[in-house]
Parts: structure tokens; C-alpha cells; sequence
């Protein structure tokens, strides 16, 4: 993919998921997302949406710095909090994204930010439903 079709893939990608809307539509079917420093994988366009809405649900305002982008590729570094009043410890990460064909194919995470999701608490929030996917009842 162009660098031009990369940003405009990104820019549908975060809009759906600012809007509340079903952000997995942005995926391939068989999407995967891998928690680099624990080994997490979760595979699947509706799986990954419900892990990353249940990552996003322990996680509070922190730094973000902008997109990068390049052709088929997107990263993304930033840290968060786990409690609202933004006491320490701060969790880092860096998302990587491959893309093509307009979609996201594969989501890599590096960063701190794993020990929020311990691997028996993420596969409950996926395989169970524990999080309310965006545009379903």
C-alpha cells in the first residue's frame, strides 16, 4: 500500500473507533495482535476488537505522540496510567500495524503496557464477551 492509502486507512480506522463504531470492519479476517512482552495472540477480527476494547477500558489518559506512517505500516508510541488519578506506575507502549489492501492485517504491541491485560483476564474478556462490542446490543 502507498503511504497515501496507509494515512487514509489509519484515519477510517481511528475515526470508527473515536465514533464508537465497529472498528474491526478495518480488519482482514484472520487479524492478529500480539502482546510482544507477554505473548499474548489473539487472532481474529472480532477477538481483537473485543481485546482492544478491553485493554482501552484499564487504561487512562496518558502521552500519545503522533501516527507515523510509512508504505503498509503504522506506528503509534505513547504510556498510559491504570487509575484515573494518574498515579504511577506508567505503562509504555509501541503499536506497530501492517496493513494492505486497505485493511489491517496484523497488530504487534511492545511495551509495558501487557502487564495491564494478565493472559487469563484478556482471554476471559474475549472468549466470554465481557466487553460490549461497538454496535451491538
Amino acid at each position: 500500500m502507498s503511504l497515501e492509502q496507509t494515512e487514509r486507512t489509519m484515519d477510517r480506522y481511528f475515526a470508527a473507533m473515536g465514533r464508537g463504531d465497529d472498528f474491526s470492519e478495518l480488519y482482514t479476517a484472520d487479524v492478529t495482535w500480539i502482546m510482544m512482552e507477554s505473548g499474548q495472540e489473539v487472532r481474529g477480527s472480532a477477538a481483537v476488537r473485543d481485546y482492544i476494547l478491553a485493554l482501552h477500558s484499564k487504561m487512562f489518559p496518558g502521552r500519545q505522540r503522533e501516527l507515523a506512517v510509512s508504505d503498509s505500516h503504522a506506528y503509534l508510541e505513547g504510556d498510559c496510567v491504570d487509575a484515573p488519578d494518574g498515579s504511577v506506575p506508567r505503562y509504555d507502549y509501541c503499536l506497530v500495524y501492517d496493513l494492505e489492501a486497505d485493511r489491517i492485517t496484523a497488530m504487534r504491541c511492545y511495551g509495558s503496557i501487557a502487564r495491564l491485560m494478565p493472559p487469563a483476564e484478556a482471554a476471559e474478556a474475549v472468549q466470554l464477551g465481557r466487553v460490549a462490542a461497538p454496535g451491538t446490543p
